[in-house]
């Protein structure tokens, strides 16, 4: 069950045209999970969302930044 809830997490990401899976390893982790809480929090801006980020991701900011520009 906890795998199909990650999954239906990264199809809403997809269908909003956030490409976060693809600079984010890990939902659950740190980076992915404050990213998440921000957004639910009502956050857009990609700069300020992509702030999130731990110093262990492999991906830049800016990086993140750009994954998260969407509709």
């Amino acid at each position: 069950m906890a795998s199909r809830a990650v999954q239906h997490r990264q199809k809403a990401l997809e269908q909003m045209n956030l490409k976060l899976t693809e600079v984010v390893s890990d939902m659950n982790g740190k980076t992915g999970m404050a990213i998440l809480r921000a957004i639910l929090a009502g956050e857009r801006d990609p700069q300020r969302l992509a702030s999130h980020r731990d110093r262990r991701c492999k991906h830049a900011q800016a990086t993140i930044a750009k994954a998260l520009e969407g509709h």
